[in-house]
């Protein structure tokens, strides 16, 4: 493979959940007590638009207030009818609603309580005739346009994630339609239990197709390097305290290189710092073959030289029956044995036996 500078980047893959974004939702929070008289909206998932009527309650409070405010009108207390307005108003009485009083000049019996933002009706719990307790949430009400996706990552993960990183998002009925989306917050604290750490991403919801309490696949690319010098992973030799790689010299001539790497991407390709220019070629299968076979061929040389600097040739020393591999003759010994390259049975060169001290020369004989 030639070592090029290229475009590098990570992603992190796990799991997501979608929910309904905090910040889109709504209650419907009655600040007064009455009786629900007529109900317009009675279905839970049901769309609404802000300021939709949703029910019609009947509150005598509610009754009071408006005579007090007729009251005011018709005396011409301009000071008094504004503070009467006022308490209807913070009464959560829609501004509409108090001028249509006005308009008519009477009471009325009910008095409409309406839909403080558009979105589906999450949860209802109010029926027609029942009897509704200031304080009580009656509706809770999302816009589902925009969504959250909780995700959790491993704690070694962590240090990596920033806000506004691009996240995409593959839903398992959809496979195939990856949706954009980024991140939105990281949480401060981690998990104590699951040693994670708590993501939360938003997406677009057009058409209303990501329905809150899915699962997704969410890929987060959270670090991204232009004009990185990358090779193959595999290229590399983790030998423990370095990093090797081989480089081709051509001809078959290979030289071995220590190399420091950084970020470890996507697509089995690994940032390069320092040992390697751009344009250099380096192997990416049997470099480990490469590097047994140097190191085998280091171990035969220095034994090699050992044995040829402890033989102890001198101008009347009597010569030394050899023995060498027939397969590398360059292999050679001054006994009997096996070959430290192939293993095969060193053959002896000199064919005659040397006459032992104390033998006449003529009852020479030879060894097999």
């Amino acid at each position: 493979a030639v070592v090029r500078p290229q475009t590098i980047y990570r992603h992190l893959r796990t799991i997501g959940e979608i929910q309904v974004a905090e910040d889109e939702l709504s209650v419907v929070n009655l600040r007064v007590s009455g009786w629900v008289d007529r109900i317009y909206v009675d279905k839970t998932g049901d769309p609404v638009k802000a300021g939709q009527r949703l029910f019609d309650l009947y509150s005598p409070e509610l009754v009071s207030a408006q005579e007090e405010y007729l009251l005011a009108l018709r005396s011409g207390d301009e000071p008094l009818a504004r503070s009467a307005r006022r308490k209807l108003e913070l009464w959560d009485v829609a501004s509409s609603d108090i001028d249509a009083i006005a308009k008519r000049g009477e009471t009325e019996r009910t008095v409409p309580v309406r839909a403080p933002s558009a979105g589906f009706v999450l949860h209802k719990s109010v029926v027609e005739g029942a009897r509704v307790v200031s304080g009580t949430d009656l509706y809770r009400i999302g816009d589902l346009t925009s969504i959250w996706v909780a995700a959790e990552v491993y704690e070694f993960d962590a240090p990596w994630l920033a806000l506004g990183q691009p996240a995409q998002m593959e839903l398992s009925f959809q496979q195939g339609t990856i949706l954009e989306g980024e991140v939105a917050y990281v949480y401060p604290t981690l998990n104590p239990k699951t040693r994670t750490l708590r993501v939360r991403l938003e997406f677009d919801n057009p058409g209303v197709a990501l329905k809150p309490g899915m699962f997704a696949t969410v890929n987060i690319q959270y670090r991204k390097k232009d004009d990185a010098l990358a090779i193959p992973t595999e290229a590399i030799i983790h030998s423990g305290q370095r990093e090797l790689v081989f480089v081709a010299l051509g001809k078959g001539r290979f030289a071995a290189r220590e190399v420091r790497t950084g970020l470890v991407a996507d697509h089995h390709l690994t940032q390069v710092l320092s040992g390697l220019s751009s344009g250099d070629v380096v192997v990416t299968s049997g470099q480990f073959l490469i590097d047994s076979e140097s190191q085998l061929q280091e171990a035969v040389t220095k034994l090699l030289a050992l044995r040829a600097g402890g033989e102890g040739a001198g101008p009347d020393a009597a010569p030394t029956p050899v023995w060498s591999c027939p397969m590398h003759p360059s292999v050679e010994s001054n006994e009997p044995g096996r070959c430290p390259v192939c293993g095969m049975f060193l053959e002896r060169l000199d064919p005659d036996e040397r006459p032992a001290d104390g033998e006449h020369a003529g009852h020479g004989g030879s060894e097999p």
